[in-house]
């Protein structure tokens, strides 16, 4: 955390324990989660420009990790934090691995990859972003839930995930959109609908650069997918007109 310093990564001060060794973590103060900030009981609808602007800013701290050799993996509307001023800040870095190179391929360390045999059923009653393992099942990868190994792409995936959720302001449920009402574990449903060509729905209403963005992140392929500061780039000039 304290080398992942930068203007749209959440700042760490410091670290210390209390009285009863319990450990904590001295962050800036922010506002809120921008899940909260588009979805939250006090919720109103954000302006285009302000919503790419929380793209851009996503964009921009997920870049600076990649910079570094990490990857997130678990990239999503809670773990992004804003500010008062409408900044957002990427956050929570308990899922960060290092990349390693072995035999010439990037591979995910440090936890366990999660397949989608091995997952626990989640049901509708319980909330389908709950974490499993590595990553959160309605923002992953095809790649993460087939249990294959991974590299920066898999967060390419989940920005596109998130980058729909601002523009909607709803739960990126593809489940509920395809009315998949089939009975097994949640990662298995989702892994068969993407592995079927189905994604979230782009409305052609929204910016050309936008709609590429989501396609280019949800290829299956992951060498097809664009960079984060590819992503970047596309996102400053986006035009709000077109």
């Amino acid at each position: 955390m304290q080398r992942t310093r930068q203007a749209n990564i959440v700042r760490f001060f410091g670290a210390g324990k209390y009285a009863d060794d319990t450990p904590f973590l001295v962050e800036e103060l922010m506002a809120g989660p921008l899940k909260t900030l588009l979805r939250g009981p006090d919720a109103q609808r954000l302006d285009v420009a302000v919503k790419i602007g929380l793209a851009r800013d996503t964009a921009c701290g997920i870049a600076h990790i990649h910079s570094l050799g990490h990857i997130h993996r678990d990239l999503k509307s809670g773990n992004v934090l804003v500010t008062a001023n409408l900044q957002a800040k990427v956050a929570d870095f308990g899922s960060i691995g290092r990349l390693l190179r072995v035999s010439g391929r990037k591979v995910a360390t440090r936890l366990p990859l999660v397949t989608a045999a091995s997952a626990q059923p989640i049901g509708r009653e319980q909330d389908q972003q709950q974490t499993v393992g590595v990553g959160t099942p309605l923002y992953m990868s095809v790649e993460m839930l087939q249990g294959h190994g991974y590299d920066q792409a898999t967060d390419v995936w989940s920005f596109g995930v998130l980058l729909w959720e601002i523009l909607t302001q709803r739960e990126p449920d593809l489940l509920r959109q395809e009315q998949d009402s089939s009975r097994g574990p949640l990662m298995g449903r989702l892994l068969r609908l993407l592995l079927n060509g189905h994604r979230l729905a782009v409305e052609a209403v929204w910016p050309s650069a936008l709609q590429d963005i989501l396609c280019g992140s949800w290829a299956a392929d992951p060498s097809a997918r664009p960079t984060m500061p590819l992503i970047e780039q596309q996102l400053l000039g986006v035009n709000l007109s077109s």
